[in-house]
Order: structure tokens, then sequence, then C-alpha cells
């Protein structure tokens, strides 16, 4: 829906984080199997292509997924009212704060400005912890915020805001903003 970040909206991390957000479509869920979740960190270059992961693997990669797009919801204005549910699940923020005591991060000194680096041996853990580390890259660079979940509460696809107020709440105006605008017309003309 939403464009790439560009160098103007921000690094590749951002993007990565959108992306990583973003498998859970409407047309289905892009990391359904540890096969899919293998593909998608190999396509990122955050699992070396030697290694595959499991079934345990997969349920903490949709943990963290679930628990960043919570997080993205919540750089947003509160969701529009919607006939269909909300696509964030109420559990997310507790299953990603336990799921972050298990993916510790250490702060990198040597070789470059200081920065948060996995500390897990685990390639599937070392990877996920590295999407952690771009989320605490993000909060430092001050981009954080312009990270989004779409307003409308069946949608909630992730996107940057590129907007210069900060203010853009729909992945897209074309079509989740139409939906926003289509019902609050029907409401105003059957209130009449």
């Amino acid at each position: 829906m939403s464009g790439e970040i560009g160098t103007m909206g921000g690094p590749a991390v951002l993007q990565r984080i959108v992306d990583f957000v973003n498998t859970r479509r409407a047309d289905g869920d892009g990391l359904s199997t540890p096969e899919q979740l293998t593909s998608w960190l190999h396509t990122h270059d955050l699992l070396p292509i030697c290694a595959q992961a499991d079934a345990d693997d997969r349920e903490r990669a949709v943990w963290l997924r679930e628990g960043l797009r919570a997080l993205l919801a919540e750089n947003n204005a509160e969701p529009v009212t919607s006939p269909r549910p909300d696509g964030l699940d109420p559990t997310a923020r507790t299953e990603l704060a336990t799921l972050t005591a298990a993916l510790p991060l250490r702060l990198e000194v040597t070789g470059g400005p200081p920065r948060l680096v996995p500390q897990s041996r685990e390639a599937v853990d070392y990877a996920l912890a590295t999407l952690l580390a771009d989320v605490a890259t993000a909060v430092a660079a001050g981009t954080w915020p312009r990270l989004k979940a779409c307003r409308e509460p069946s949608c909630r696809w992730a996107f940057y805001d590129h907007s210069r107020n900060h203010g853009r709440t729909w992945c897209s105006m074309n079509v989740c903003g139409n939906r926003v605008k289509v019902r609050a017309s029907q409401r105003r003309r059957t209130v009449r």
C-alpha cells in the first residue's frame, strides 16, 4: 500500500520493520510456516543461508511482529469506529515484553559509533534481536514516531509517515481513508 521509505524518509532499518510487520496481510500471513519465516529472514539478510527456523522460532517471530504492530498503532491516533474487528492482538504488548527479555541486546562500543547489537548465538534469536535493535535505532534517531499502523481497525498496515506535520493516519487515503469517509457519510444520512 504505502511506498518504500526513501533516503529522505529514514534508514533501511525502518523499511525492514515495516516489511516485517506487514508480513501479516489481508490475503494471508507471510510467516505462516517456519519455511516462510526462514525465507523472509534470508531475504532481509538477517539469517545465514545455512540456518533454518523451526515452529518455535515462527511463534516467537509472530509475537514480535504483533507486538511491534501494537507499538506502531500507539504512534497513530485512536482507531476510528468501524464495524470490522480491530486488527490488534490485545495481549501483544505483554507477549512482546516477555520475548524481549529472551532476546538481549548489548551496547557495542568498538569499531564505530555505539549501537545495540544482539547477544544471542542462536541464528534466529540473533535475527529477531536485530529487529529489536532496529527499533532502538529508530527511537535514537527520532524517527520511531513516524512509524505507524493504519488507523483503520481492520487494516493496521504499517507505514512510514512522510508528511511534514507527522499527521498521516491511513496507510492509503484512497482505501482506508475512503472507507472511513464513506462510513461517516452513511452515519450522517442515517441521523437525518
